[in-house]
This record gives structure tokens, C-alpha cells and sequence, in this order.
């Protein structure tokens, strides 16, 4: 697992223009485990963006919106049709680099990023240091 972890440290470090914001750390553990890489979608971008934004604004932290909706829900609302997803958040890291690093760490966080149902991600951070990562696959 430190090899792993160095290897998405390195990858995390790479500037957002070169990368869509976290692909290749992701796709640097899914190669790990042997599972196909993801595609970046704008659409699950835009999701992971108002929910990050929506949380920054009005200071909550929750994979629920105010309005009680699900990241299911903020997907389709974003047009895009799913028939999986998962979401990562987290607050407080300053660095795409930090960010990476603690979800790698988490069970959790780290099995919605190698799910090989995942096809595509999309990411965001908003003020104050709130990131979401959106996991999906269309249907």
C-alpha cells in the first residue's frame, strides 16, 4: 500500500491543466488493482461543483444536500444518465495532494475509487478547501 501511495502522491502533485483535477491519482490505484482506467466527465464535474459550492456557502458538510437531495439525484439533475455512482467528500485539505492522500487512507473513500463498476469521475473544489469526487457509470 506505500508504493501505491507514493505513486498517487507523485501523480496528485501534477498541475490541474496537464490533468483533469485527481484522474490520473485515481487511475494510478485503479492500475494497481488491475481495473480499467476512468474518463473525466464535465457533467459529473459540474455535479461535484454545485453540491461543493452549495456546502461552502451555507458551512454544512454532507453527502446530502440542504434540500435533502442524494448525489443520484444531483447527477441526473446535471443530465447524466447512471446507473452507479458514488461520491467522496472531504474538507480542510489544502492540496490536491492532501486530499488524495486521505482518501487513499479511508476504506471507504478508497473502495468508491477502485470500484470497478466506476466508468468516469468528475471532481471540485470550492472555497474553503471542500473537494467532492463524483464515481459513476452510465447507463
Amino acid at each position: 500500500m506505500r508504493h501505491v501511495l507514493a505513486a498517487v502522491m507523485a501523480l496528485a502533485a501534477v498541475p490541474a491543466l496537464a490533468d483533469p483535477m485527481g484522474l490520473e491519482a485515481v487511475n494510478a490505484l485503479r492500475d494497481v488493482k488491475g481495473l480499467k482506467p476512468l474518463s473525466y466527465s464535465d457533467r459529473l464535474e459540474q455535479a461535484a461543483q454545485a453540491h461543493a459550492r452549495d456546502m461552502a456557502k451555507h458551512g454544512y458538510f454532507s453527502h446530502s444536500g440542504r434540500n435533502g437531495s442524494t448525489v443520484g439525484k444531483r447527477v441526473t439533475k446535471a443530465g447524466y444518465q447512471w446507473c452507479f455512482v458514488a461520491e467522496n467528500i472531504a474538507k480542510g485539505q489544502r492540496s490536491l495532494n492532501a486530499v488524495m492522500r486521505g482518501w487513499t487512507n479511508s476504506s471507504g473513500h478508497y473502495r468508491n475509487m477502485v470500484e470497478p463498476r466506476a466508468h468516469e469521475m468528475g471532481m471540485a473544489r470550492a472555497e474553503g478547501d471542500v473537494w467532492v469526487m463524483v464515481l459513476a457509470a452510465p447507463c
